[in-house]
């Protein structure tokens, strides 16, 4: 099951999360500061959650955004503290509902990686570039398919061809160089089609 973790964020806000996670943070403004309940530390200020901006754990010296925020304070990974997050606010992930509530959040899979990296798909990928021609693709075909030249990054000077699982979540890219192919090549692969 695969959750956009940006559209997650933008359902559940700061203020959501410590309640939903039911932290014993005093209100001052636009934060919250208490006590960490992750490391046990003390004071008014070793745990302090700003809406819009953050959070920041002075103890551990660790801090981030909503989801980090659930995985620092249940101890789980980011994969699975946005899932935890999702079900307790009540939004609905792929393929599950919850009893609570009617929002979704929608598939994203080529934002989710391998292990629960977030991985984005290359955007400065010239899809219409002699080197993507000699490899089979017509320009329209290796745009839908997020195939292209990277003319800088780590790909640069490759033909940057998407790895995806069973699911179309991106795993990473191969890079094709110097192709040479037979004049009658025919490409069958086909774009794969979201949920």
């Amino acid at each position: 099951m695969f959750l956009d973790f940006a559209a997650l964020k933008e359902a559940v806000s700061f203020a959501s999360v410590v309640e939903l996670l039911d932290l014993k943070l005093k209100r001052s403004g636009n934060q919250w500061r208490g006590p960490c309940p992750a490391c046990n530390s003390g004071g008014d200020r070793a745990l302090v959650v700003t809406e819009g901006k953050g959070f920041f754990c002075f103890a551990l010296k660790r801090g981030g955004d909503q989801i980090a925020l659930a995985a620092h304070v249940l101890d789980l990974p980011a994969r699975d503290a946005a899932q935890e997050l999702a079900e307790r606010a009540g939004i609905v992930a792929e393929g599950k509902s919850t009893s609570t509530g009617t929002r979704t959040v929608g598939t994203v899979p080529e934002s989710e990686g391998v292990g629960g990296s977030k991985l984005s798909p290359l955007s400065y990928l010239e899809h219409d570039h002699e080197a993507v021609h000699a490899v089979g693709f017509d320009p329209e075909k290796a745009k839908a398919m997020g195939i292209g030249y990277a003319p800088r990054g780590i790909m640069r000077g490759t033909v940057a061809i998407p790895i995806r699982d069973e699911h179309g979540t991106l795993l990473g890219y191969i890079g094709v160089t110097d192709a040479t192919l037979p004049s009658d090549f025919k490409s069958n692969v086909i774009a794969l089609k979201r949920a």
